[in-house]
């Protein structure tokens, strides 16, 4: 056999090594990527929402996750009920996502996605959670309560909630419905559903 058979016949078996090992490596730079993506987002802002769950003994009827939208999205955070035991009330979800707020209040986010079992319902400007956090020991929370739907916007920005306009105890009952009717339509509505 020439020299030159042979040495074709020795590139020719390479390859398919050369192949595999291109792909194997291919293989492992995706999941260190994944895990890097999963990683930063449980040290980010899984494991702070998981303090927020523990550290108040009232939060063990709320079970949320959080994460980056897209998981890669550094801008916008979901924040996402997973579940709330049939004892909760809406207090106990709303004191979870201030008190997370005020975990998060030295970061900077565009927007804070409020999703109920995947399904993403509302969005509060970044810079309003942000707000909540920093202001989380000092500021009454009825005033907190009766305001934060003026916030909020649909996914499609529209703004279901308007500052309604009239005299204070007119104002105080519209605030107080329009909390109520935000969480039926973010959470309770499809918690409902679920446990029939």
């Amino acid at each position: 056999m020439p020299a030159t058979a042979v040495a074709i016949d020795a590139q020719s078996s390479r390859r398919p090594k050369l192949l595999l090992l291109a792909l194997v490596g291919l293989i492992l730079l995706a999941g260190c990527t994944v895990g890097g993506v999963w990683m930063y987002n449980e040290t980010t802002l899984q494991k702070p929402l998981q303090r927020v769950l523990v550290a108040d003994p009232r939060n063990h009827v709320v079970m949320a996750k959080a994460h980056f939208d897209g998981w890669i999205d550094m801008h916008s955070v979901v924040f996402d009920l997973a579940d709330v035991a049939g004892d909760s009330s809406q207090m106990d979800v709303f004191r979870v996502l201030l008190q997370y707020a005020k975990e998060q209040k030295d970061h900077q986010y565009q927007r804070i996605i409020l999703a109920a079992y995947g399904q993403r319902k509302f969005v509060v400007p970044g810079d309003y959670f942000q707000q909540l956090g920093r202001e989380y020991d000092g500021q009454n929370p009825v005033y907190t309560i009766r305001t934060f739907s003026h916030h909020v916007s649909t996914m499609d920005g529209a703004k279901p909630f308007p500052e309604p306009d009239g005299g204070i105890l007119w104002v105080l009952k519209e605030e107080m419905e329009q909390f109520n009717d935000f969480n039926k339509r973010w959470y309770l509505d499809d918690f409902i559903a679920r446990h029939k």
